[in-house]
C-alpha cells in the first residue's frame, strides 16, 4: 500500500492542485446531482461510483430511503474530484484515505496562509508541509484574539437557548440546527431523513450530563434516524403550533420519546433575536468552527487588580448588547452605548467606592475621557442603583439634567437608559450591565429578556475567569508542599503528620522486648489532648461555613501562641488539626494531671470573643475592617487521655504484628472522640478527662485551692 505521505506529496503539486479545482468547478457548475451525471463529469462509470460508496469514500444522499436514487451533492462531487485525480496518477483505491476530503482542506489552508505571510510571492509552491505554523507567533496570537470573542458567544448562545427551551423537559437530549446556507429549504424539512437537504449548517447540542456541544458540519445527518424527531422553532403548546406566521429558519432536535414541546412566544422572540447574528456573520462562524488547525486559547483575563486590564470578550459582548438593540430607519442604532461595571475586588461585589468600568462598545470612544474612579462616587447614577437594590432600574424618559450629570459630552443627549445586576439571584451580584440611548422608551420587555440573557453569559465569564485564576495560585507553593491543600491551615501539623508522630512512638515499643528495655520505659508516658468547638454545627448554620473555617484557623493560633508561652519545658509538644473543628495535641513525658492541668488553661484561653473576616479565603488576604466579625460567645470543650508506656506496649503485643501499630493508634484516637462525645453531652465547655481508679471518662474540675 502507497503511504499516506507520497498522496499528501502528490496533492501539494501546483499542476494537481489545479486540475482538482478546475474539475471542482466545472461539477459545481454543470453537475447534477445523479448518479449518471456525476459519472459523465468526471469519465467513471456508475459502477465504480458504487464502489466507491462502498470503501466509504462517499455518502451520497438518498431521500426514498437505502433503496432510493442517489444523490450527490456539491461537497460529494469536490471529493469525487481529488479521488479521480489520485486514480489517474496511479493510486489504488486501497491507497486512499476515507478523509482525503480533510486532506485536500488542510493542504488549502495551509496554501492561503503562505500566501497571507507571502503576499508578494503569488507563484511559490507549496513544497512542503511546515512543521508548526505559517504564521507567527504574534500573528497566530492577533488572530485568535479576533475570533475569541465569536468562538465565546456562539457556544454560550446556543448553549442558553438550548437550555431555555428545555427548561420544562429536564434531562434530555436536544440539539439546534441552523442552516447557513441561503438557498435551504427549512420549510420542505418534516422528517430527520430530510436534514441532509439542508447543507452546510451549525449545530448546537445539549446532552442529558447538561454538557453542550458546538460543531459546523457540510449537511446535518443521523447515523439513526429513528431516535429524533425534529421540531420548527415557533410558539407552540403541547407540539401545536399556536401561530400561522413563518417558521424560523431554526430547527430543534428531541429525543423521538421526549414529551411534546411547549414554546411560549416570548421564549420564540428572544430566541430568534439571540440567534440572528449567527446566520448575518457566517463568516465568522466558519472562522470559529470550520476546517483546518485551531489554535487552544483558554482565556482568564484577571479584571480584578488596579492595572485595568481589557477582556476581548467582554467587549465584544457590549458591541453584541448594542447590535442586538437593532437600528433606525437611517442606519443608526436604536442603543447608543453599552458599559459593563465591575468591582476592582470579587470578594467585594457590593463595594460602592470601587465599582469601575471593565468594558464598553467600541462606538462608545467618549467614556474613555471620563475618570473611571469618578464613576462610583454618584449614588444618584442607575449602575449604583442597580448594584445596591439588585433590581432592573429602567429610565425611560431621562430629564435633560440627568443625562448631562452621566455624560457632557454627547452629540445628543441621553433620553432612556437601563441597569441589570449581574448575577444575583443566589447571591451577591457581580457587576452591572448599563446600556443607554438617545431614544425615549428605548428598552422593552423583550429587551429586557434578551439583555437578561447576555447578564448571564457576563455571570458565567467572570466566574471562568475567578476560578481559573484561582487554580493557578501559589503553584510554586504547591509543588514546594504537596500536602498543604488549604493554605489556611498551613502552619499547622495534619492528621497524617500525627499518625505519623503516633507511629513513632509505638515502633520502637513492638521492637524492643528486652527485660531491659522494658525496665528503660516503665516510667515514660504519652498523652493527649483534642478539642473540638461548641455549637460548631449551629453556628455554620448561622455564620456559613467560609466564617467557621475562619474562626477554628483562629482557635488554633491562639492554642498554638499558649503552647508557646506556657508550655516552654515540652519543647516537642505539638498541636495537630484533624478535620474541621478538631485538634489534637500530643504531649511526650506528660502525666495525666499535667495534662488535665494543661487542657483546663487551654479551655480559658480559647474562650471569646473571636474577631474574623467574614469575607477571608487566603491566608494573605487583606481583611477589610467593614467586612469583621465579632463572635463573643465562643466556648471549646477537651477531651484528655494518657498511656503509660508499658500499657502500650501491652496493647501492642494483643495484635500481630503486621496490624498491631494501626490497631493501636486508632485505639487511641478513638479514645480521644468518646472523649469529645462526652463533653458535648455535658454541655460544653468543659474538659472530659480519663480516669484511670474509675475506668471511665470523668469531667474534670481543678481542685479548689485551700
Amino acid at each position: 500500500m502507497r503511504s499516506k505521505q507520497s498522496i499528501q506529496e502528490h496533492l501539494q503539486k501546483e499542476d494537481v492542485q489545479e486540475r482538482i479545482l478546475q474539475n471542482i468547478h466545472r461539477g459545481r457548475d454543470e453537475a447534477t446531482v445523479t448518479i449518471s451525471r456525476a459519472a459523465e463529469l468526471f469519465g467513471i462509470t456508475e459502477n465504480k461510483l458504487r464502489d466507491w460508496e462502498e470503501y466509504g469514500f462517499l455518502n451520497p444522499l438518498r431521500p426514498g430511503g437505502p433503496k432510493g436514487r442517489r444523490l450527490y451533492t456539491p461537497a460529494e462531487l469536490d471529493k469525487l474530484a481529488i479521488i479521480r485525480e489520485l486514480i489517474n496518477a496511479g493510486y489504488a483505491a486501497s491507497d486512499i484515505p476515507a478523509d482525503i476530503d480533510k486532506l485536500w482542506r488542510t493542504i488549502r489552508s495551509l496554501k492561503e496562509l503562505d500566501t497571507i505571510s507571502n503576499p508578494t510571492d503569488q507563484t511559490s509552491s507549496l513544497t512542503h508541509l511546515p512543521a508548526v505554523n505559517e504564521l507567527s507567533i504574534n500573528q497566530h496570537i492577533a488572530r485568535g484574539r479576533d475570533d475569541l470573542f465569536w468562538s465565546f458567544f456562539i457556544a454560550r448562545a446556543l448553549r442558553l437557548v438550548l437550555k431555555l427551551i428545555c427548561e420544562d423537559i429536564p434531562n434530555t437530549t436536544a440539539g439546534l440546527i441552523l442552516p447557513l446556507s441561503p438557498e435551504a429549504n427549512v420549510q420542505a424539512v418534516r422528517r430527520v431523513e430530510d436534514l441532509e437537504t439542508l447543507g452546510e449548517s451549525l449545530v448546537g447540542w445539549l446532552s442529558q450530563s447538561g454538557s453542550s456541544h458546538t460543531l459546523l458540519t457540510s449537511r446535518p445527518w443521523f447515523q439513526y434516524t429513528s431516535d429524533f424527531r425534529v421540531e420548527h422553532l415557533q410558539e407552540m403548546r403541547v407540539g401545536i403550533p399556536q401561530t400561522s406566521q413563518g417558521r424560523d429558519q431554526t430547527l430543534i432536535i428531541l429525543q423521538r420519546e421526549t414529551s411534546p414541546l411547549t414554546l411560549s412566544k416570548e421564549v420564540v422572540k428572544t430566541t430568534h433575536r439571540l440567534l440572528e447574528p449567527l446566520y448575518a456573520e457566517v463568516e465568522h462562524v466558519r472562522a470559529s468552527l470550520g476546517s483546518g488547525t485551531r489554535d487552544s486559547i483558554d482565556p482568564a483575563t484577571d479584571l480584578y487588580n488596579s492595572m485595568n486590564h481589557e477582556d476581548t470578550i467582554l467587549n465584544g459582548l457590549a458591541d453584541m448588547v448594542i447590535r442586538l438593540g437593532g437600528t433606525l430607519h437611517s442606519g443608526q442604532p436604536r442603543w447608543r452605548f453599552c458599559w459593563i461595571l465591575l468591582p476592582r475586588d470579587i470578594s467585594q461585589p457590593a463595594s460602592m467606592s470601587h465599582l469601575t468600568l471593565r468594558a464598553q462598545n467600541q462606538d462608545a470612544l467618549y467614556t474613555t475621557r471620563l475618570p473611571l474612579s469618578g464613576l462610583d462616587k454618584h449614588t444618584s447614577y442607575p449602575y449604583i442603583r442597580a448594584l445596591y437594590s439588585r433590581h432592573i432600574i429602567y429610565e425611560p424618559n431621562i430629564p435633560a439634567s440627568g443625562s448631562q450629570a452621566i455624560l457632557r459630552d454627547l452629540d445628543a443627549p441621553l433620553r432612556s437608559s437601563i441597569a441589570m445586576p449581574i448575577s444575583g439571584e443566589d447571591g451577591l451580584p457581580l457587576g452591572v450591565l448599563h446600556v443607554a440611548s438617545h431614544l425615549r422608551d428605548a428598552f422593552t420587555k423583550d429587551d429586557q429578556r434578551l439583555l437578561r440573557v447576555i447578564c448571564r453569559m457576563v455571570e458565567e465569564l467572570l466566574k471562568t475567569y475567578w476560578v481559573r485564576q484561582q487554580a493557578t495560585r501559589h503553584l510554586g507553593n504547591m509543588i514546594k508542599n504537596p500536602a498543604v491543600i488549604d493554605t489556611l491551615f498551613e502552619g499547622f501539623a495534619s492528621e497524617y503528620d500525627f499518625n505519623q508522630s503516633v507511629e513513632g512512638l509505638l515502633k520502637p515499643l513492638q521492637s524492643n522486648r528486652s527485660k531491659g528495655s522494658k525496665d528503660k520505659l516503665a516510667d515514660k508516658v504519652v498523652s493527649f489532648i483534642a478539642l473540638d468547638i461548641d455549637k460548631y454545627t449551629s453556628l455554620a448554620n448561622k455564620y456559613g461555613e467560609r466564617l467557621l473555617r475562619n474562626l477554628t484557623r483562629e482557635v488554633g493560633l491562639r492554642i498554638q501562641e499558649q503552647i508557646r508561652t506556657f508550655f516552654k519545658e515540652y519543647p516537642e509538644c505539638q498541636l495537630y488539626h484533624i478535620y474541621a473543628d478538631r485538634f489534637f495535641i500530643l504531649l511526650k513525658n506528660t502525666s495525666l494531671d499535667q495534662t488535665r492541668e494543661h487542657a483546663e488553661r487551654l479551655r480559658i484561653g480559647t474562650m471569646g470573643p473571636y474577631k474574623l473576616d467574614a469575607l477571608r479565603v487566603f491566608a494573605d488576604q487583606q481583611s477589610r475592617p467593614e467586612s469583621l466579625i465579632e463572635l463573643t460567645d465562643i466556648t471549646v470543650r477537651f477531651g484528655v487521655t494518657s498511656y503509660p508506656y508499658p500499657k502500650l506496649d501491652e496493647i501492642l503485643h494483643e495484635h500481630a504484628p503486621e496490624y498491631a501499630i494501626p490497631e493501636v493508634r486508632s485505639i487511641i484516637t478513638s479514645a480521644l472522640d468518646v472523649a469529645l462525645v462526652k463533653g458535648q453531652l455535658e454541655g460544653g465547655n468543659v474538659v472530659i478527662s480519663w480516669d484511670y481508679e474509675q475506668r471511665n471518662f470523668i469531667r474534670w474540675s481543678p481542685p479548689k485551692a485551700r
